[in-house]
């Protein structure tokens, strides 16, 4: 069987890069220059970070190796310095110290942003000028992120995801936290409007009197769920990878402790990324909070590094519920989000799966209020009896069809689980063995549908339908249906996302923000 990919029925994303840019570069060098803000001169001292770091892993390289040398050897080593000695260390240090501030300073004069009515521009370098841009109607999502110094400081900088994919997200900082606030709501609102058609205004909100805290819930926002810590780390030891480097350490450790073959550096190696893993999990997670906005759902989280997040719920394209097989006795629940322009590049990968999980893990309860938010009905009308069939069901159902007895060859365990429903408002497969999952997708969020068919497949009368979504870490596909059930998939998802694009069925910011109680 041939592919057969729909049309896709909306824009594709525009690429901002390259000529554009250069486009757009034209349009800031007719913007005042009274009207470029700079950030806080803090900005480049605390982004030259790696030049600390290095300095600071030098002189803890020297210390070690006067420390292996003995204190006789230290004591040696002191007495010998000479005056002179001292005078050019002193020298060099305030040599390189004020290299080091004139070369912020002239990094510091570089850097601007404004808020324009073409969108967001960002200027840069010192050398070479280095200008981004984003457009107010490609803008995805505001984010606000604090490492520990700034955070001390009460400076956090901005970064704002697009729906492009050619690395046109922009990142400004550093700004104090509450003219962080301002701006952060005067782009959440022009890039309604924007979306909206609307007309909107370019005026930089005024920063409020109070400290800016993210982690207080403000006026017209409800406080809608918080991770306990406990919940957490107890997700966290029911994970994975945990289990499954315990599983590997043992497997090795029991045949050396049998043949008694000593220590293994591998070991250590394995047991240390191990840790690692787990600490960025609770590290990226600690203290998570979701709250509503007028601007969509705020997500606050982060140890030693805090990030909040406002997604328009407009945005999201898809939503997956995940329970690992050990989190099945609590009743716990991962959900994900698909938001377009999440994955940039090949580095920001990982990034983007991590800030895809708003909600690490919940209660079954947390976790259907949480859909409900981002999809505001499934079109069905017993919603207990068809999430009890798409979390935890398996076999036949009266809202999921299911493969074919032929299935079996191919999937002996997962086939009793897969299913999918094409309901008046959303596309839900639900799948999985060890680890159950439910991804629902709007109809009129995809960008192609598409069939298939393996010689495996072909030789059962089997084949796979799949939604084709923006790029992330979510895919929406159905494999092993019978071909029959294939082509009837894909013909009456069609109508669907037709239909769902012809009424524009997404929800404004307004309709929304009315529906969850925060308008």
């Amino acid at each position: 069987m041939t592919d057969r990919n729909m049309p896709p029925e909306e824009a594709a994303p525009v690429n901002d890069s390259s000529s554009v840019d250069e486009a757009m570069a034209q349009v800031a060098s007719t913007i005042p220059e009274g009207d470029w803000s700079r950030f806080h001169w803090a900005t480049p001292l605390l982004s030259l970070w790696k030049v600390w770091a290095a300095l600071a892993a030098a002189a803890f390289s020297i210390l070690l190796q006067v420390a292996e040398e003995g204190f006789s050897e230290v004591w040696q080593a002191i007495t010998g310095i000479t005056t002179t000695w001292v005078l050019i260390v002193a020298g060099g240090a305030l040599a390189l110290s004020l290299l080091v501030i004139l070369m912020s300073w002239l990094v510091w004069r570089k850097q601007a942003y404004v808020l324009a009515p073409s969108g967001v521009h960002y200027r840069s370098g010192i050398f070479s000028g280095t200008h981004r841009h984003v457009r107010w109607d490609r803008i995805q999502s505001v984010e606000i992120k604090q490492g520990i110094i700034p955070r001390l400081l009460g400076l956090g900088s901005i970064m704002i995801d697009s729906a492009s994919s050619s690395g046109s997200n922009l990142s400004l900082g550093l700004l104090k936290m509450n003219e962080i606030q301002a701006l952060r709501s005067q782009i959440l609102t022009i890039a309604s409007a924007a979306r909206a058609g609307t007309e909107f205004s370019v005026d930089r909100g005024e920063s409020v009197g109070d400290l800016y805290d993210p982690d207080d819930a403000y006026a017209a926002e409800k406080p809608f769920y918080q991770l306990p810590t406990g919940r957490l780390v107890g997700s966290i030891l029911l994970s994975g990878i945990l289990l499954t480097t315990l599983g590997a350490l043992a497997a090795v450790l029991v045949p050396l402790i049998w043949l008694d073959g000593g220590f293994s550096f591998g070991l250590v190696v394995a047991a240390g990324g191990t840790v690692a893993a787990l600490w960025g999990q609770f590290n990226l997670n600690h203290g998570l909070k979701l709250f509503l906005t007028r601007d969509g759902i705020r997500v606050r989280r982060g140890l030693t590094t805090t990030t909040t997040q406002t997604i328009p719920p407009r945005r999201i394209h898809a939503v997956t519920l995940e329970q690992p097989f050990l989190w099945r006795r609590k009743d716990w629940w991962k959900v994900k989000i698909l938001i377009a322009g999440s994955v940039i590049d090949e580095d920001s990968i990982n990034s983007a799966m991590t800030r895809s999980t708003i909600m690490p893990v919940g209660t079954r309860a947390d976790a259907l209020d949480l859909l409900w938010t981002i999809i505001p009905s499934v079109g069905v009308d017993d919603l207990g009896g068809f999430f009890d069939d798409a979390l935890s069901g398996t076999g036949p159902s009266r809202f999921f069809a299911p493969t074919p007895p032929s299935a079996r060859f191919l999937d002996p365990f997962r086939r009793r689980r897969n299913g999918l429903v094409l309901t008046s408002t959303v596309a839900a497969h639900r799948d999985g063995w060890l680890t159950r999952r439910l991804t629902v997708a709007l109809h009129g969020h995809w960008q192609g549908l598409k069939a298939s068919q393996g010689p495996v497949q072909a030789r059962l009368g089997l084949g796979t339908f799949e939604l084709s979504l923006v790029a992330g870490d979510t895919t929406w596909s159905a494999s092993n249906f019978s071909i029959d059930q294939v082509w009837g998939f894909l013909s009456e998802e069609r109508q669907h996302g037709l239909h769902a694009r012809a009424v524009n069925d997404r929800e404004s910011i307004e309709q929304w923000s009315q529906r969850v109680g925060v308008a």
